[in-house]
């Protein structure tokens, strides 16, 4: 795609949007901005290769005209780049995209003032959840609370310190052998259902980690249990794979993890099912969802007999980012539902 706008340089030349990406400036001065999904923490919006993309992305923006303001969604979720060019002598925004492919919806809207037509964006995206009061207060967390009696430590410090707190989180640490959907109810984190019935009691709440890889464990682990809720994703089929028709091994804590594919209608009833499940062991209060860009620890393939036969990265002209688009991510060949 290649759009010229025209905005008002007599309030600002330039357009804003294009996220998630961190800068001092919400308009995009001249240069490449890159959008594909990536776990990295924070880089600093440059404008120059290799694209500063980070964890979300949206290509969206808006920007103001001579008579209101104007926004434009392009609604591709492959990987891309939009190179600006700002003339900031006639208001002119020269705007070229290129993706690695996709179909692109195209949306334009117009509106007197940018809170408008951000409204007209949401009546296309949806709208976002409304955050709960209490998620405004006091939040406690960081890796590393080993044990239930650790919690209940920080807890009961912040009383004794005379501080409010209004939600304690848990980190990885509560899980049991990087299980989603457990605790560790033998071991270090026995008790913990009467420890957040606690903080309910105190009008708190509590929040733990929900990685987006789920631990691969085909075998009853030392516990001498199985990992029932992994067993039923393979049942229901609702993991990405690999182009021989297998899960897609990706890797993160638990070593070994397969990745929910929410182009499968079954995915979302799987997912609600299992939380469910846990929620009527630990009534936890909401979700920290994690690693969910994918993140992988491979970049791509982590074991070299699911490596496809002509992997597409080597077909692509042009490599969005400018950097291998496989790093710390999924491989560009793995195969969602109806292909």
């Amino acid at each position: 795609m290649d759009v010229t706008v025209n905005t008002d340089k007599t309030f600002r030349t330039g357009i804003i949007g294009l996220t998630e990406r961190v800068s001092n400036d919400l308009y995009l001065e001249t240069g490449v901005y890159s959008l594909w999904s990536r776990d990295t923490a924070d880089p600093v919006e440059t404008g120059k290769a290799p694209g500063n993309n980070m964890y979300g992305t949206h290509p969206f923006y808006m920007g103001k005209a001579t008579n209101g303001w104007f926004g434009v969604f392009a609604n591709n979720a492959a990987a891309q780049d939009w190179w600006i060019t700002n003339d900031k002598e006639t208001g002119d925004v020269n705007l070229k995209t290129i993706a690695t492919g996709g179909t692109g919806d195209l949306y334009i809207m117009t509106a007197d003032t940018p809170n408008a037509v951000t409204k007209l964006y949401h009546t296309i995206i949806g709208t976002p959840v409304l955050v709960p009061q209490w998620a405004l207060g006091w939040n406690q967390c960081r890796w590393g609370y080993n044990s239930t009696e650790e919690l209940e430590a920080v807890v009961g410090n912040y009383s004794a310190s005379g501080l409010p707190l209004d939600t304690q989180w848990s980190d990885i640490d509560y899980l049991k052998d990087y299980r989603d959907f457990t605790y560790d109810m033998d071991g270090s984190f026995k008790g913990l259902p009467d420890f957040v019935n606690g903080l309910h009691d105190k009008n708190m709440h509590w929040i733990p980690i929900m990685d987006a890889g789920v631990a691969v464990r085909n075998n009853p682990q030392q516990d001498g249990k199985e990992y029932v809720a992994f067993k039923d994703g393979v049942a229901e089929e609702i993991f990405i794979k690999d182009q021989a028709g297998d899960v897609m091994l990706g890797q993160v804590w638990p070593v070994d993890a397969a990745f929910p594919d929410y182009f499968n209608s079954k995915t979302q009833d799987w997912w609600s099912k299992w939380l469910s499940n846990f929620h009527n062991q630990v009534p936890f209060d909401g979700l920290w969802e994690d690693m969910n860009e994918a993140s992988n620890f491979c970049n791509g393939v982590c074991y070299k007999s699911q490596l496809a036969s002509s992997p597409v990265k080597n077909l692509l002209p042009y490599v969005p980012t400018m950097r291998n688009l496989e790093t710390k991510s999924l491989p560009l060949d793995s195969v969602h539902t109806n292909n």
